[in-house]
């Protein structure tokens, strides 16, 4: 699938799997899984969108707020060996037709594209992740790195627990101002989560313009087209997985 509008803007490529394309994650909840089979997924998945797997750089998700800049030289062994994916939370490039490979499970992949200066950005917002403003980190440093002005990004909101499904209970945020307008109680300790709307206002408070972002708007928890650690985590091993979000300037 792709998010409504970014699959109209010229030099941008993204697309995302869905649970019918199988489990993309050679690991998942504290376990390894069949890497022949996650091999195989990964082929007939690009094969289907037309990539190369040895374009492609594959990240290895902390739930921290590290952002790097793209090493071409990742490209390929990142994708086929899991100790050599990248380790962090986000990723940047100047480059192009080089694909950035980006495993879900209900956290929030974000898409930022600057089609002025011909930046990309894919970003894996968690809990924690939001906690530490990842995304506004990532926008920071494409101004360092590359020059963006936010007013030039197009934002992308990928599938991704939403607040009507997504409910913590006792969160550590749940005294913390900045939450405030994102935490909603539902019962004695228990609050719904608004990760995407807390990551919407970080980009909109640093000069993103409201109408250049676009959100997907499908929730992972209520709909079975996409994996979803919340919904799934109690099924058997071979019952859960992850979806990827692959994105590239073109």
């Amino acid at each position: 699938m792709q998010i409504p509008k970014l699959s109209e803007l010229e030099g941008l490529f993204h697309s995302i799997s869905e649970s019918e394309d199988g489990n993309l994650s050679y690991f998942f909840n504290g376990q390894a899984a069949d890497k022949n089979n996650v091999f195989e997924n990964r082929k007939k998945f690009f094969e289907i969108i037309g990539i190369d797997i040895n374009k492609t750089i594959g990240i290895w998700v902390e739930g921290e707020d590290r952002v790097l800049v793209v090493d071409p030289m990742q490209a390929g062994i990142s994708m086929t060996d899991k100790e050599h994916a990248v380790r962090c939370d986000a990723l940047i490039t100047n480059k192009k037709n080089l694909y950035l490979f980006l495993l879900i499970a209900d956290c929030l992949p974000v898409i930022l594209y600057d089609p002025t200066k011909q930046v990309l950005g894919i970003v894996h917002v968690g809990w924690r992740g939001a906690d530490l403003e990842i995304v506004k980190k990532t926008l920071n440093h494409m101004e360092e790195v590359y020059g963006t002005d936010p007013k030039d990004l197009i934002i992308g909101f990928g599938p991704s627990a939403r607040k009507e499904s997504y409910i913590k209970e006792n969160p550590s945020q749940k005294d913390d101002l900045k939450w405030k307008d994102f935490l909603e109680e539902v019962s004695d300790g228990k609050f719904k989560v608004d990760v995407s709307g807390f990551c919407r206002q970080q980009l909109l408070d640093l000069g993103v313009l409201k109408g250049n972002i676009f959100d997907c708007g499908i929730d992972t928890i209520s709909d079975i087209r996409f994996f979803s650690h919340y919904r799934q985590n109690k099924l058997a091993h071979t019952n859960q997985g992850r979806f990827a979000c692959v994105v590239s300037l073109v």
